[in-house]
């Protein structure tokens, strides 16, 4: 099963990926407020599992892309995460 996370972080990547892609009009705007839409989503959904906080991050890396942040740091280390409790 997908959890709601993953599902609107897919949407967000796919949206901001055509948003690209698409020339700059309508089109173009209406993949941004569809990115918007799904980011705002993620951002409220709280994460119950390693995998939705990695998604969370992956979010987070794309839409704040300096590195020597704190958000990208810790985004950084709970990418580095591997899911198995030893």
């Amino acid at each position: 099963m997908t959890s709601p996370i993953r599902k609107a972080t897919m949407a967000a990547l796919g949206a901001d990926r055509r948003c690209w892609k698409e020339p700059a009009t309508i089109d173009a705007e209406t993949q941004m407020r569809r990115f918007g839409v799904a980011y705002r989503k993620v951002i409220r959904t709280p994460a119950r599992t390693l995998s939705d906080l990695q998604d969370k991050a992956r979010l987070v890396m794309l839409c704040n892309p300096k590195p020597d942040t704190i958000e990208g740091s810790l985004a950084r280390d709970i990418l580095a995460m591997k899911g198995g409790a030893e």
